[in-house]
Protein backbone atom coordinates (compact mmCIF):
# COMPACT_ATOMS: atom_id res chain seq x y z
CA UNK A 1 0.00 0.00 0.00
CA UNK A 2 1.18 3.66 -1.04
CA UNK A 3 2.54 5.29 2.00
CA UNK A 4 1.52 8.67 1.90
CA UNK A 5 3.34 11.59 4.34
CA UNK A 6 1.40 15.14 4.78
CA UNK A 7 2.97 17.88 5.99
CA UNK A 8 0.13 20.70 7.37
CA UNK A 9 0.99 22.03 10.55
CA UNK A 10 -1.67 25.10 10.92
CA UNK A 11 -3.52 27.06 10.98
CA UNK A 12 -6.66 25.13 12.08
CA UNK A 13 -9.22 26.35 9.31
CA UNK A 14 -5.98 25.64 6.33
CA UNK A 15 -5.86 22.04 8.23
CA UNK A 16 -9.67 21.81 7.59
CA UNK A 17 -9.73 22.50 4.11
CA UNK A 18 -6.76 20.18 3.37
CA UNK A 19 -8.43 17.34 5.03
CA UNK A 20 -10.04 16.90 1.68
CA UNK A 21 -7.17 14.96 1.08
CA UNK A 22 -8.43 12.32 2.95
CA UNK A 23 -11.16 11.42 0.59
CA UNK A 24 -8.58 11.49 -2.37
CA UNK A 25 -5.73 10.05 -1.46
CA UNK A 26 -5.53 5.69 -1.68
CA UNK A 27 -3.08 4.29 0.54
CA UNK A 28 -1.52 4.82 4.61
CA UNK A 29 -1.34 8.80 5.79
CA UNK A 30 0.19 10.24 8.17
CA UNK A 31 0.03 13.33 8.94
CA UNK A 32 1.93 15.94 11.02
CA UNK A 33 -0.04 18.63 12.67
CA UNK A 34 0.73 20.99 15.58
CA UNK A 35 -0.60 18.81 18.79
CA UNK A 36 -3.26 21.13 19.51
CA UNK A 37 -4.89 20.87 16.11
CA UNK A 38 -4.82 16.84 16.41
CA UNK A 39 -8.51 16.66 17.49
CA UNK A 40 -9.32 18.49 14.41
CA UNK A 41 -8.35 15.37 12.26
CA UNK A 42 -11.12 11.76 12.18
CA UNK A 43 -10.38 9.77 14.95
CA UNK A 44 -11.45 6.75 12.63
CA UNK A 45 -10.74 6.64 9.19
CA UNK A 46 -9.26 4.32 6.84
CA UNK A 47 -6.31 5.90 5.37
CA UNK A 48 -5.30 8.45 8.72
CA UNK A 49 -2.99 6.05 10.19
CA UNK A 50 -0.69 8.34 12.29
CA UNK A 51 -1.34 12.25 13.38
CA UNK A 52 2.49 13.25 14.92
CA UNK A 53 3.22 16.88 16.23
CA UNK A 54 6.45 18.14 14.09
CA UNK A 55 8.35 18.10 17.51
CA UNK A 56 8.23 13.79 17.90
CA UNK A 57 8.25 13.52 13.98
CA UNK A 58 12.08 12.64 12.97
CA UNK A 59 11.91 10.41 15.97
CA UNK A 60 9.50 8.56 15.23
CA UNK A 61 9.85 8.52 11.41
CA UNK A 62 13.58 7.83 11.14
CA UNK A 63 12.94 4.16 10.23
CA UNK A 64 9.89 4.60 7.56
CA UNK A 65 9.99 5.88 4.17
CA UNK A 66 7.21 7.47 2.27
CA UNK A 67 5.97 6.88 -1.15
CA UNK A 68 5.26 10.58 -1.34
CA UNK A 69 5.37 13.67 1.12
CA UNK A 70 2.86 16.44 0.38
CA UNK A 71 4.73 19.22 2.32
CA UNK A 72 2.36 22.49 2.30
CA UNK A 73 3.67 24.73 5.40
CA UNK A 74 5.28 27.60 5.03
CA UNK A 75 7.88 27.77 7.44
CA UNK A 76 11.35 26.53 7.90
CA UNK A 77 10.79 23.92 10.58
CA UNK A 78 8.57 22.28 7.96
CA UNK A 79 10.45 22.25 4.85
CA UNK A 80 13.01 20.44 6.95
CA UNK A 81 11.30 17.65 7.90
CA UNK A 82 10.03 17.29 4.46
CA UNK A 83 13.63 16.76 3.36
CA UNK A 84 14.73 14.93 7.17
CA UNK A 85 11.91 12.23 6.74
CA UNK A 86 12.84 9.63 4.30
CA UNK A 87 10.61 9.59 0.92
CA UNK A 88 10.47 9.34 -2.63
CA UNK A 89 9.00 12.16 -3.91
CA UNK A 90 8.66 15.86 -2.35
CA UNK A 91 5.31 17.39 -3.52
CA UNK A 92 5.17 21.38 -2.24
CA UNK A 93 7.60 23.06 0.09
CA UNK A 94 11.41 22.03 0.88
CA UNK A 95 14.50 23.39 2.21
CA UNK A 96 17.42 23.64 0.12
CA UNK A 97 20.55 25.19 2.27
CA UNK A 98 18.17 26.10 4.94
CA UNK A 99 16.45 28.39 2.57
CA UNK A 100 12.98 27.68 1.78
CA UNK A 101 11.53 26.43 -1.94
CA UNK A 102 8.91 25.06 -3.47
CA UNK A 103 8.83 22.20 -6.15
CA UNK A 104 7.38 22.86 -9.74
CA UNK A 105 4.30 21.09 -9.84
CA UNK A 106 3.29 22.94 -6.59
CA UNK A 107 3.78 26.33 -8.02
CA UNK A 108 0.39 27.40 -9.47
CA UNK A 109 -0.32 27.87 -5.35
CA UNK A 110 3.24 28.98 -3.75
CA UNK A 111 3.47 31.51 -6.99
CA UNK A 112 0.53 33.25 -5.18
CA UNK A 113 1.98 32.70 -1.76
CA UNK A 114 4.51 34.79 0.82
CA UNK A 115 7.12 32.95 -0.73
CA UNK A 116 6.61 33.07 -4.08
CA UNK A 117 9.84 32.72 -6.61
CA UNK A 118 8.64 35.31 -8.87
CA UNK A 119 8.59 38.06 -6.05
CA UNK A 120 5.59 39.47 -3.84
CA UNK A 121 4.00 42.31 -6.30
CA UNK A 122 3.38 39.40 -8.94
CA UNK A 123 2.48 37.24 -6.01
CA UNK A 124 -0.14 39.84 -4.89
CA UNK A 125 -1.64 41.00 -8.22
CA UNK A 126 -2.31 37.15 -9.27
CA UNK A 127 -3.99 36.09 -5.82
CA UNK A 128 -6.23 39.01 -6.22
CA UNK A 129 -6.97 37.81 -9.70
CA UNK A 130 -7.14 34.01 -8.92
CA UNK A 131 -11.04 32.51 -9.60
CA UNK A 132 -9.88 29.49 -8.33
CA UNK A 133 -10.00 27.42 -5.03
CA UNK A 134 -7.78 25.70 -2.92
CA UNK A 135 -8.56 22.59 -3.33
CA UNK A 136 -8.57 23.06 -7.38
CA UNK A 137 -4.74 24.26 -6.90
CA UNK A 138 -4.69 21.31 -4.30
CA UNK A 139 -5.71 18.67 -6.09
CA UNK A 140 -3.84 20.37 -9.05
CA UNK A 141 -0.24 19.96 -8.20
CA UNK A 142 -1.09 15.78 -7.34
CA UNK A 143 -1.75 15.51 -10.85
CA UNK A 144 -5.77 15.19 -9.75
CA UNK A 145 -9.14 16.75 -10.73
CA UNK A 146 -11.03 18.16 -7.54
CA UNK A 147 -14.54 16.82 -7.98
CA UNK A 148 -16.29 18.16 -4.57
CA UNK A 149 -14.16 16.18 -2.49
CA UNK A 150 -15.62 17.17 1.57
CA UNK A 151 -13.78 18.16 4.40
CA UNK A 152 -12.92 15.15 6.81
CA UNK A 153 -13.11 16.43 10.25
CA UNK A 154 -13.99 14.81 14.10
CA UNK A 155 -17.68 15.13 14.24
CA UNK A 156 -19.37 14.19 17.47
CA UNK A 157 -22.39 11.88 16.69
CA UNK A 158 -23.92 12.53 20.56
CA UNK A 159 -24.84 16.74 19.68
CA UNK A 160 -28.14 17.65 18.10
CA UNK A 161 -28.61 20.56 15.50
CA UNK A 162 -30.91 23.18 18.04
CA UNK A 163 -33.02 24.11 14.56
CA UNK A 164 -33.44 27.99 15.75
CA UNK A 165 -29.92 28.07 16.91
CA UNK A 166 -27.36 30.87 15.42
CA UNK A 167 -23.79 30.36 15.52
CA UNK A 168 -21.73 33.71 15.39
CA UNK A 169 -18.06 33.84 15.46
CA UNK A 170 -16.79 37.49 16.14
CA UNK A 171 -13.11 37.12 16.71
CA UNK A 172 -10.51 37.16 14.19
CA UNK A 173 -6.95 36.47 14.99
CA UNK A 174 -3.76 38.74 15.29
CA UNK A 175 -2.38 38.03 11.92
CA UNK A 176 -5.15 39.41 10.28
CA UNK A 177 -6.96 41.65 12.22
CA UNK A 178 -9.31 43.38 9.35
CA UNK A 179 -11.52 40.08 9.30
CA UNK A 180 -13.00 41.97 12.17
CA UNK A 181 -16.91 43.46 10.75
CA UNK A 182 -18.40 46.50 13.25
CA UNK A 183 -21.99 45.02 12.44
CA UNK A 184 -21.89 41.99 14.39
CA UNK A 185 -23.83 43.61 17.40
CA UNK A 186 -26.24 45.41 15.23
CA UNK A 187 -26.77 41.67 13.24
CA UNK A 188 -27.04 39.52 16.17
CA UNK A 189 -30.39 42.47 17.74
CA UNK A 190 -31.67 41.68 14.34
CA UNK A 191 -31.57 38.49 14.65
CA UNK A 192 -32.68 37.96 18.00
CA UNK A 193 -35.65 39.89 17.63
CA UNK A 194 -37.06 37.43 15.08
CA UNK A 195 -37.04 34.38 17.68
CA UNK A 196 -33.81 32.96 16.82
CA UNK A 197 -31.32 32.12 19.70
CA UNK A 198 -27.64 32.97 19.17
CA UNK A 199 -24.21 31.39 20.42
CA UNK A 200 -21.80 33.90 20.44
CA UNK A 201 -18.79 31.40 19.54
CA UNK A 202 -15.77 31.67 21.84
CA UNK A 203 -12.51 30.14 23.31
CA UNK A 204 -12.93 26.51 24.62
CA UNK A 205 -10.81 24.72 26.80
CA UNK A 206 -10.07 22.24 23.63
CA UNK A 207 -10.83 22.05 20.09
CA UNK A 208 -13.07 19.22 20.09
CA UNK A 209 -15.67 21.78 22.18
CA UNK A 210 -16.17 24.68 19.76
CA UNK A 211 -16.23 22.22 17.19
CA UNK A 212 -18.87 20.51 19.10
CA UNK A 213 -20.46 24.10 19.43
CA UNK A 214 -20.76 24.69 16.04
CA UNK A 215 -22.27 21.30 15.63
CA UNK A 216 -25.66 22.24 17.61
CA UNK A 217 -26.31 25.37 15.31
CA UNK A 218 -28.18 25.67 12.41
CA UNK A 219 -26.74 28.57 10.85
CA UNK A 220 -22.88 30.40 11.04
CA UNK A 221 -22.43 33.95 10.64
CA UNK A 222 -18.45 34.28 10.41
CA UNK A 223 -15.42 35.71 9.05
CA UNK A 224 -13.36 33.87 6.93
CA UNK A 225 -12.44 31.21 9.94
CA UNK A 226 -12.45 28.60 10.88
CA UNK A 227 -15.98 28.38 11.61
CA UNK A 228 -16.37 28.74 8.40
CA UNK A 229 -14.76 26.10 7.30
CA UNK A 230 -16.10 23.79 9.98
CA UNK A 231 -19.55 25.03 8.94
CA UNK A 232 -19.27 23.53 5.61
CA UNK A 233 -17.42 20.32 7.30
CA UNK A 234 -20.61 19.92 9.28
CA UNK A 235 -23.38 20.91 6.09
CA UNK A 236 -24.45 23.64 7.85
CA UNK A 237 -25.60 26.43 5.66
CA UNK A 238 -22.87 29.31 6.91
CA UNK A 239 -22.40 32.93 5.04
CA UNK A 240 -19.06 34.23 5.56
CA UNK A 241 -17.63 37.98 5.63
CA UNK A 242 -14.44 38.34 3.00
CA UNK A 243 -12.70 41.78 3.97
CA UNK A 244 -9.54 41.22 3.47
CA UNK A 245 -8.95 37.42 2.12
CA UNK A 246 -9.69 35.91 -1.30
CA UNK A 247 -13.30 34.28 -1.87
CA UNK A 248 -12.68 32.45 -4.36
CA UNK A 249 -9.98 30.20 -3.00
CA UNK A 250 -12.71 29.16 -0.63
CA UNK A 251 -15.07 26.25 -2.56
CA UNK A 252 -18.12 27.17 -0.92
CA UNK A 253 -20.07 23.47 -1.70
CA UNK A 254 -23.56 25.12 -2.16
CA UNK A 255 -23.74 25.58 1.65
CA UNK A 256 -21.27 28.93 1.69
CA UNK A 257 -22.63 32.47 1.08
CA UNK A 258 -19.84 34.91 0.54
CA UNK A 259 -20.11 38.38 1.26
CA UNK A 260 -17.28 40.52 -0.36
CA UNK A 261 -16.00 43.81 1.13
CA UNK A 262 -16.32 46.27 -1.40
CA UNK A 263 -13.18 47.67 -0.04
CA UNK A 264 -11.76 43.99 -0.70
CA UNK A 265 -8.76 45.16 -2.91
CA UNK A 266 -7.85 47.94 -0.97
CA UNK A 267 -6.97 45.20 2.39
CA UNK A 268 -5.79 42.65 0.06
CA UNK A 269 -3.97 40.15 2.80
CA UNK A 270 -3.29 43.69 4.52
CA UNK A 271 -2.17 42.79 8.49
CA UNK A 272 -2.37 46.81 9.38
CA UNK A 273 -5.88 47.41 11.29
CA UNK A 274 -8.37 49.62 9.36
CA UNK A 275 -11.43 50.55 10.73
CA UNK A 276 -12.59 52.09 7.16
CA UNK A 277 -12.31 48.33 5.99
CA UNK A 278 -14.32 46.46 9.05
CA UNK A 279 -17.39 49.03 8.38
CA UNK A 280 -17.43 49.02 4.73
CA UNK A 281 -20.19 46.57 5.24
CA UNK A 282 -24.00 47.65 6.13
CA UNK A 283 -25.67 45.24 8.19
CA UNK A 284 -28.97 45.41 6.59
CA UNK A 285 -27.20 43.80 3.12
CA UNK A 286 -25.49 40.94 5.86
CA UNK A 287 -29.21 40.60 7.20
CA UNK A 288 -30.34 39.58 3.74
CA UNK A 289 -27.79 37.09 2.74
CA UNK A 290 -28.48 35.92 5.89
CA UNK A 291 -32.41 35.24 5.27
CA UNK A 292 -30.79 33.46 1.87
CA UNK A 293 -29.62 31.32 3.81
CA UNK A 294 -33.01 30.13 5.57
CA UNK A 295 -34.51 28.83 2.30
Amino acid sequence: MKTILIIKTGAAGDIVRTTVLLNALQGEITWIADKKYHAILPAHHPHLKNIIAPADAVELLKEKKFDLTISLEENIECANLAITIPTNKIIGIYALQNEIKYTADSSGWFDMSLLSAKGSEYANRIKLENKLSFQYWLFNMLGLSFNKEEYCIYKNEIIRTNKKLVGIEKRAGDRWPNKLWGGYDSLIDKISNRGFEIKILSQRDSVKEYLDDIAECSYIISGDTLAMHAAIAYKKPCLAIFNCTSPSEIYDYGILKKIINPLLSQAFYKTEFNEQIINALGVNEVENVFNSLLD
